[in-house]
């Protein structure tokens, strides 16, 4: 199995290099090959990815569909193909491709000295994104993060996560991770999408049921720390902005229980709000409806 995963590592970092030989000047052209090598040729979750959208946005027609899916296929690959290009990067690089708008919250927030949760999803470039926002800042963002199936993959996201100064927390040790760096006044980067366990939170999204995961929101309403829920999403010149929305901890009523449902509902519906914009953007390979 460990050879298998050095072969999987070899290619994976000899795909990216290639791809990206000629910098981010290259990836509006290279972006556009592998689109359609994955999208018609192999084809990979090209069948969720319709799904999804189809659930999602039913009055669309079916040429409408293809275009919307391969348009994800296209923002997915771009997104892809800057994550290989991080390593290289200088901080005055990747700070010259974000727009950053009112982030002057954050600091604010992190006045009140209780740390600060931030909500992110798949969306546009989230592992870009937080490297950015944490060079804007000048803040190290600890970044929730799920174990990787290839050990070699998972090293070399770790490098290039923490080169710029942010800090990797896995999954499994996390919760006492979380608690120390809010207590520390720190900032949680959460990427909160991930569909739950059967016997996860139920919300409705884009009017379906799905499961979401309890653990941020429990954590939030314990340590009253404040969260804001930041989308990073690609402008038409190929740069990022940001959305950032409060969620009000304050408003949710009931029991912990209730307060937590509540609380995932929230951010599904900013999601969703975001999806609705901008729809190319979001991670439809995700199998968010599966059961």
């Amino acid at each position: 199995m460990l050879l298998k995963h050095r072969f999987e590592f070899i290619f994976f970092i000899f795909f990216g290099k290639l791809l990206t030989l000629f910098g981010f000047t290259s990836i509006k052209y290279t972006s556009k090959v592998i689109t359609y090598i994955f999208f018609y040729l192999l084809r990979i979750r090209r069948d969720v990815v319709i799904k999804n959208i189809s659930t999602a946005f039913p009055s669309l027609s079916q040429k409408e569909l293809i275009k919307a899916a391969y348009n994800n296929y296209h923002s997915v690959g771009i997104t892809f193909l800057e994550i290989f290009l991080l390593p290289s990067l200088t901080k005055e690089k990747i700070k010259s491709h974000f727009n950053f708008s009112g982030l002057e919250i954050i600091n604010e927030k992190l006045k009140e000295g209780k740390g600060i949760i931030l909500l992110t999803a798949h969306f546009g470039n989230w592992e870009f994104g937080a490297i950015g926002v944490g060079l804007y800042l000048e803040q190290k963002i600890n970044v929730l993060v799920k174990a990787q199936r290839n050990p070699f993959v998972a090293n070399w996201l770790l490098s290039m996560r923490e080169k710029f100064g942010n800090n990797q927390i896995p999954l499994g040790i996390s919760v006492k991770e979380i608690f120390k760096a809010l207590k520390n006044n720190e900032v949680v980067g959460v990427v909160g999408d991930q569909r739950g366990p059967r016997k996860g939170i139920k919300v409705n999204y884009f009017g379906k049921q799905t499961y979401t995961f309890s653990g941020t929101a429990a954590i939030a309403l314990k340590t009253k720390s404040p969260v804001l829920v930041m989308m990073i999403f690609r402008n038409s010149t190929g740069n990022y902005e940001t959305k950032i929305d409060e969620i009000q901890l304050e408003e949710f009523i009931g029991s912990k229980e209730e307060k937590i449902v509540q609380f995932n509902q929230k951010y599904m519906n900013i999601l969703e709000k975001y999806v609705k914009q901008y729809p190319e953007q979001w991670f439809w390979m995700h199998n968010i409806w599966k059961y």
